[in-house]
């Protein structure tokens, strides 16, 4: 009984869950709210304080349980081969940071919450939420980063920030210089960038490498 229990309490969470993303998307966050989400998901309000103690748990439970990116990035983690070749981990560095654009794009909550920890970084929810996205980055980096010796996060959290500012925008702007954002020949264009990026960076890392232990 109390396996069934535990298991009724588990969907009922995914589905409240679900339900806020919906509400966000619809709303954005700042115009959702408890009332709605308990409306969209079919249960009584009382029933979302108890499971997440109110609007910022349930934020944060949006976040941690991966309903934004960060089971994207685990999962994106869990399909690289261990012990990956630095020669090879170029590539795939830029394969995550156009499928991340994809991803984002095709989560228009995600995007609704980035806005509003934009406009509310400030306050120590939007913190901690910035806090356990940042550390999937981290953990990215560490297993998938080449060149360890020339700062990868510093390189991550640019293209990050890039691709963000680039999705964020799209809905506000129909080009950017001439990249069409309301075509998938433009955002083509900016996956054939990344890829290209990525693999210049590459070149010159090896090349600074190489001239390092020349000169020693």
């Amino acid at each position: 009984m109390k396996v069934v229990k535990r298991r009724n309490r588990q969907m009922t969470m995914e589905r409240i869950l679900r339900a806020m993303g919906d509400v966000m998307a619809e709303r954005g966050t700042e115009k959702a709210g408890i009332n709605a989400v308990a409306e969209r998901a079919g249960v009584n309000k009382v029933l979302i304080y108890r499971y997440f103690g109110g609007w910022n748990g349930l934020l944060e439970a949006y976040v941690q349980r991966g309903f934004f990116l960060s089971m994207f990035n685990e999962k994106f983690l869990e399909s690289v081969p261990e012990s990956l070749p630095v020669e090879n981990r170029s590539k795939v560095w830029s394969e995550y940071t156009i499928q991340f654009m994809r991803e984002f794009r095709a989560r228009k909550p995600s995007q609704e919450l980035i806005r509003w920890e934009m406009s509310h970084g400030e306050t120590e929810l939007a913190r901690r939420l910035a806090e356990f996205r940042d550390q999937s980055y981290k953990d990215l980096v560490d297993k998938l980063a080449p060149y360890s010796d020339y700062d990868p996060i510093a390189i991550t959290s640019l293209m990050i920030a890039a691709v963000t500012h680039m999705v964020l925008i799209s809905s506000q702007r129909d080009k950017i210089v001439d990249i069409d954002l309301r075509s998938e020949a433009g955002w083509e264009r900016l996956e054939t960038a990344i890829r290209r990026i990525y693999s210049s960076l590459n070149f010159a890392l090896e090349r600074e490498s190489t001239r390092k232990v020349e000169v020693k």
